[in-house]
């Protein structure tokens, strides 16, 4: 033990090290900013020479937990360290159940609403269709944005930046010949939903499933709602009526909210 790396507190009894509490001071700057902040402020900050600073901030952003905006010239919290509002998120879902209840009775087929978390899609409703086939994820079940309509719909309300550091932590594997691996190509799909206001998977993250999704709008973090259904239930000429309703339903639960 030296006296540079770690020391011992007698009253607490514990032995904190000079590189934890380093990192803990940049991520509480960070954490406490309401804007990105620049390498010299986050030196400042933590009271650390700007090559020191510098260093920890690299390390940091390679594992995501932070990241640099587009011009690299400062510093924000990176999707592996930003917490979710679970108090929004148990108030959305609760008023958004009666909703999408009457949707799945409307249409017969599960409904889901999910939420950005981290790199994830994570459904917090699941209505399901009272079909003995059906498609219908569980509570709590993560997904990739690139591979499913819930994803895309919110991916489409970001910027492109923060879309592409979605991808990069998350990655874009292939669960069917279908999905979309190629970033170029799933930016362009992501221009296509906000020409038309809704997002499909077309058997993308599933074969012989398909899902439509559309986000909650005016709420302060990315949310969405979707039907899934098999293919041979949701066919190209329905998807215009799904997509309306599912517009309709995401506007009323948006107006309970404010409300």
């Amino acid at each position: 033990m030296t006296n540079t790396e770690e020391s011992t507190d007698p009253v607490q009894g514990v032995y904190p090290i000079r590189a934890v509490d380093r990192v803990c001071d940049i991520l509480d700057t960070l954490t406490n900013a309401s804007e990105p902040v620049a390498l010299p402020d986050v030196a400042a900050a933590t009271h650390l020479p700007k090559s020191s600073a510098f260093r920890y901030l690299a390390a940091l952003e390679a594992r995501h937990y932070v990241e640099r905006t587009s011009d690299g010239g400062a510093y924000r919290l990176g999707l592996a360290f930003r917490p979710q509002d679970t108090r929004a998120i148990d108030q959305l879902s609760e008023a958004s159940r009666p909703g999408l209840t009457a949707l799945r009775d409307r249409l017969k087929e599960t409904v889901n609403l999910g939420v950005l978390d981290g790199s994830n899609v994570v459904h917090t409703v699941v209505v399901e269709s009272p079909h003995m086939m059906r498609l219908a994820a569980r509570v709590g079940e993560r997904g990739h944005v690139h591979a499913t309509a819930l994803g895309k719909a919110m991916c489409a309300q970001l910027p492109d930046e923060q879309v592409r550091s979605i991808l990069k932590v998350g990655g874009m594997p292939a669960f069917t010949s279908a999905t979309i691996t190629d970033m170029g190509l799933y930016l362009t799909e992501l221009e296509n939903v906000r020409a038309r206001g809704w997002a499909m998977d077309d058997e993308e993250n599933q074969m012989a499933g398909r899902c439509i999704a559309v986000v909650i709008p005016d709420i302060p973090f990315p949310a969405g709602i979707s039907v899934s259904a098999p293919l041979d239930r949701m066919p190209v000429e329905r998807i215009d009526e799904v997509a309306t309703d599912l517009k309709r339903t995401a506007k009323a639960i948006a107006r309970k909210l404010r409300g």
